[in-house]
């Protein structure tokens, strides 16, 4: 099919302001892959760009590493290790983890948003914090709140923030958070807001007047946000933690996923050389873990022909990594990618 530009990549509002008007401008060969290019201009701003444009391998060159740095990376494999077997640098390691974490961000709240004006859901959600760290455990703690939906296993939304310093602390390891104070602002306790961020979210996309199943453990701050946001239609389902983490549990859907968490991503796998050295990084490469755990992957072994993007109503039909990796994003999902096209 004969790609059509359906704006203009410079997001200024007055190129679409009597319709969209482009021309074309010659084509041109990429060395990389040997693929050939259509050129265009827009007659509005005389911008010109090109397909390529609109690829998410936009100014990348060994194209042929996309799906096999993605795979990798879903699969508990560090970034140096990739870096040695798939014979490239680090940092061509470190960029697509930044963009493709991007990327798949974008792709999953444009499918959340469309998701919310369709049917409403049903079923509950559950919340839950997983701890890891940067760079050092004792000092540098990190909370990682999730937002599932328990019917379908998909993960809705999930934020990344600092907690303090793990006390009581070593002699040795009070003299690096005196030099860390010094260095960086004094951490806090960033629980409340990021888990705030994620029922928001929730608020977001669920029907303002409809009940809304919400399943945690008995956190003091859960229940006081939960009653803040939704207010009377609220049905709250507390389960001690103490409770064993078996298939019986409440919470059997986000501790699942929490599971999977930390056996499919380096970073999380306890006790490794792998953890991340900066939080950012960890927030892009959960990401990408999220879009294929539900977009690609199947729900369960056992069912191989539905994942729980399809279940949950995110997504038609299965995608393919490659899918997730052809058509960038622009604004927060103005571009529509392959596998979409039925919402």
């Amino acid at each position: 099919m004969e790609f059509r530009p359906e704006y203009c990549p410079c997001r200024d509002p007055q190129c679409a302001a009597d319709g969209f008007q482009y021309q074309r401008r010659g084509s041109f060969t990429r060395a990389c892959d040997g693929r050939r290019v259509q050129r265009f201009q827009c007659k509005r701003c005389h911008r010109t760009f090109s397909t390529q444009t609109f690829r998410v391998d936009y100014r990348l060159r060994r194209v042929s590493l996309d799906v096999k740095i993605f795979a990798a990376l879903i699969s508990k494999v560090t970034q140096r290790q990739i870096a040695k077997t798939f014979h490239c640098k680090l940092k061509t390691v470190e960029r697509r983890i930044e963009l493709y974490g991007k990327q798949c961000r974008a792709f999953h709240e444009w499918c959340m948003r469309r998701r919310s004006t369709s049917t409403p859901w049903e079923g509950q959600f559950q919340l839950d914090e997983l701890e890891t760290f940067e760079h050092n455990r004792r000092l540098k703690p990190v909370t990682v709140p999730v937002l599932v939906h328990a019917p379908s296993y998909s993960i809705l939304h999930a934020e990344v923030g600092t907690l303090p310093p793990r006390k009581p602390l070593s002699r040795a390891n009070l003299r690096k958070l005196a030099l860390l104070d010094k260095e960086e602002r004094e951490r806090k306790s960033e629980s409340r807001v990021m888990m705030t961020r994620c029922f928001e979210v929730l608020s977001s996309v669920c029907d303002p007047a409809a009940p809304v199943s919400v399943g945690t453990d008995e956190k003091h701050t859960y229940a006081v946000a939960l009653r803040r946001i939704f207010g009377a239609r609220l049905l709250h389902q507390k389960t001690n933690s103490k409770v064993p983490r078996s298939y019986r549990n409440p919470l059997f859907p986000v501790n699942h996923t929490f599971a999977m968490l930390r056996d499919n991503l380096s970073r999380l796998v306890r006790r490794n050389w792998g953890a991340s050295k900066k939080r950012g990084r960890l927030e892009r490469h959960l990401w990408i873990y999220i879009a294929w755990r539900n977009y690609v992957r199947p729900i369960t072994n056992r069912n191989r022909n539905q994942t729980a993007a399809m279940v949950a109503g995110l997504c038609p039909g299965m995608l393919e990594i490659s899918d997730l990796l052809q058509r960038r994003m622009f604004d927060f999902g103005r571009a529509q990618p392959r596998g979409a096209e039925s919402f």
